[in-house]
């Protein structure tokens, strides 16, 4: 879900860069996630070739399955779907009962508890990369001398895989609590941190699903949920609970000389949700999220398809999407962020595709591949 916060003085120009930057910060690690991931997945295959990419699927894609793998597909799709449906109201009747401290507490301990995992997950990876970036730059006459000078089996042992999974618990540990109290503490008011964690956190899930998820999945799941996001900011959850957020604050700003400095509320609507917010434009994660796991979806996709077309194409859709979408913005004061950018970057990755088997760049073979 996409909002705008109407500021006359600002251009549209600012308005603009606004809403588009973050989303291209939340692409680029996106891509640099997936990378990363599916080139650590391919060292372990090649170490261990019975090694598979563990599948998160709630239902795993089956070929031997009566509907095939398009049977699980459709399921998967289904439950993410009902799952944001039952958490939209959940949410919603939690706000307008008035307990909006339990939403912030629920928050926070699941930003806390999904930096944990994120930290341990990503930080091994990112850790595994760089050292192993680090040593294929080194120039071939000093790799050889540091393997005759250096027993590698002694002196990378247990105890020093010891520490560094330590480190990687203590750096795990301090994501969490930072997690924790960007979300939990009302006087956190470091609004550009919160931004921040936002950014990385929609990088790092969007990857994560797209790579642990079977391909059709992924789609069926980012059509679902894009047309699920539709009826969510229009007549669904969605709707309900911005439109309570904009009841409370024009009630507070009619009452506001009746109150005391102490008594206003504590937990406004806003601080309590996962949103990037800044004076111009709110975003919400779950648009950070899918778009990330549509360009996520589109690397693992090129990878199979040993070529950039298909990541190039669906950058292009999505970001023609995203603009269209601030487009509307400025007639509407919320929009379902995901519909325009996802189609879009669905339908330029698929004739992206299409266009390079026709071209030969691609055969036929390699794009069943992607779906075995």
């Amino acid at each position: 879900m996409s909002e705008r916060i109407t500021e006359n003085h600002e251009t549209p120009e600012a308005k603009l860069q606004a809403f588009i930057q973050p989303i291209v910060f939340v692409l680029l690690i996106a891509i640099i996630l997936s990378i990363f991931t599916l080139d650590y997945y391919t060292l372990v295959q090649e170490q261990d070739p019975t090694a598979e990419i563990p599948d998160i699927s709630p239902i795993p894609e089956n070929p031997e399955d009566p509907g095939g793998i398009a049977l699980g597909a459709i399921l998967n799709m289904l439950f993410y779907v009902t799952l944001a449906f039952i958490g939209g109201l959940i949410v919603l009747v939690i706000i307008k009962k008035g307990f909006m401290q339990l939403l912030v507490y629920f928050f926070a301990a699941m930003m806390g508890f999904s930096w944990f995992v994120f930290g341990l997950f990503y930080g091994a990876i990112v850790l595994f990369e760089v050292l192993n970036l680090s040593w294929t730059i080194l120039p071939p006459l000093i790799q050889d001398w540091i393997n005759y000078s250096f027993d590698w089996s002694v002196t990378i042992g247990t105890q020093q895989i010891f520490m560094i999974e330590m480190l990687l618990y203590i750096f795990a540990i301090l994501l969490g609590l930072l997690g924790t109290i960007s979300f939990g503490i009302q006087s956190f008011d470091k609004i550009w941190l919160r931004n921040l964690m936002m950014i990385f956190f929609g990088a790092m899930i969007g990857s994560m699903l797209a790579i642990h998820l079977g391909l059709l999945t992924t789609v069926l799941i980012l059509v679902g949920l894009s047309l699920y996001d539709i009826y969510a900011v229009f007549r669904g959850p969605l709707k309900g609970i911005i439109d309570h957020g904009r009841e409370v604050a024009e009630q507070n700003e009619s009452n506001m000389a009746s109150y005391n400095e102490g008594e206003y509320e504590k937990v406004p609507l806003l601080p309590a949700l996962p949103v990037y917010s800044t004076p111009l434009i709110n975003i919400g994660l779950g648009d950070f999220a899918f778009f990330s796991m549509l360009i996520s979806a589109a690397v693992v996709i090129g990878d199979g398809l040993a070529t950039p077309i298909p990541l190039i194409a669906a950058l292009v859709g999505l970001f023609v999407g995203a603009f269209y979408t601030f487009r509307l913005l400025k007639k509407e004061r919320a929009l379902p962020g995901l519909p325009l950018p996802i189609f879009g970057g669905l339908g330029c990755l698929v004739l992206s595709v299409l266009g390079s088997l026709v071209l030969g760049i691609i055969t036929l073979d390699s794009i069943i591949s992607l779906f075995a």
